[in-house]
């Protein structure tokens, strides 16, 4: 009896934990909308260089192929390129400043009243680790839809129920990778305006590190292995291979069996579908197996962290 009144107590302390995050976070509007600025970037840029240079270079690849071929279907294909773009800087932007809510806890000495209450340290972790994950899954999703709805204005929704449920099951994934290792990193910070700081350098880089301002496969072979080993960038080519594959396959329809296999691998390796590590094109079973060993390894450095931290305090 005493065994179950624990657990339950225990987790009454999470679930209650994990609710005050979230709603610290969503509270406020203005670091909501710092989670989104890469986005907003990301978008600014497309519209304003990115599209037309993307659609005269598929278009100029495709010139032999004449009427087979409509600038809807290559469209759509630049399209879904942005989109994934977006979701992938999203689940990581939204999740570092989701976790200023464990730094303002640090900051506000509220830390100490959890380590003076009779909560276990892997309970405080989870905690934070839970509300993260849900408030990146949460914003990632709304703007995941937008970009559907988005896709689904720009020319045929090309994407089966299948497809939906997996890209949102990406989303999910990246948004526990990105909470885990992003937390590691946070756990360090005791003010917010240095979190902020370095919020401000993940943000201007992760663009570039996915690849959502310009494809990874314009970079020279040794950048492509460093920026690919970066677990977003395992996530992101999740998200291209699921949202690109059918417009590339939609294309390759069009203009014919004999012509689509030289047609989809040069796509793929134009849009950093085909990722490369150390000369080496990895497919989606590495990136998915990458990914799982990157989150256990993470969870297991903030449990450390997180009990090293406390035993200085105590």
């Amino acid at each position: 009896m005493n065994n179950m009144n624990g657990i339950k107590s225990t987790l009454c302390s999470y679930k209650g934990m994990t609710s005050r995050n979230i709603k610290v976070y969503l509270k406020d509007k203005m670091v909501i909308l710092l989670s989104m600025l890469t986005q907003i970037i990301v978008l600014g840029l497309y519209l304003l260089f990115l599209k037309d240079n993307y659609m005269d270079s598929v278009k100029s690849f495709l010139t032999d192929f004449g009427s087979l071929v409509t600038d809807k279907d290559i469209e759509m294909l630049v399209n879904s390129w942005l989109v994934s773009g977006v979701i992938g800087t999203s689940v990581v932007t939204v999740a570092l400043n989701s976790l200023s809510v464990m730094v303002s806890d640090k900051q506000e000495r509220i830390d100490y009243d959890y380590n003076a209450a009779p909560i276990k340290s892997r309970i405080i972790v989870m905690s934070y680790f839970s509300g993260a994950v849900l408030n990146t899954f949460l914003v990632s999703s709304i703007l995941l839809t937008a970009g559907l709805v988005f896709l689904g204005c720009s020319g045929a929704f090309l994407y089966t129920v299948t497809d939906i449920i997996l890209i949102y099951g990406i989303v999910l994934f990246g948004s526990i990778s990105a909470s885990v290792i992003l937390m590691f990193f946070a756990s360090f910070f005791k003010k917010n305006s240095t979190l902020s700081s370095f919020g401000v350098m993940v943000s201007a880089a992760i663009g570039f590190i996915i690849g959502a301002y310009i494809p990874v496969s314009q970079f020279s072979e040794g950048v492509q292995t460093a920026v690919n080993l970066v677990p977003g960038s395992q996530i992101a080519g999740m998200m291209r291979n699921v949202l690109m594959t059918p417009a590339i396959d939609n294309i390759s329809n069009a203009i014919g069996k004999a012509n689509s296999s030289y047609f989809v691998e040069e796509m793929k390796e134009t849009f950093a579908i085909k990722m490369n590590v150390f000369g080496n094109d990895i497919d989606v079973n590495f990136m998915l197996i990458y990914s799982l060993i990157a989150i256990a390894v993470f969870l297991v450095l903030n449990f450390i962290s997180y009990k090293i931290s406390s035993k200085r305090k105590s």
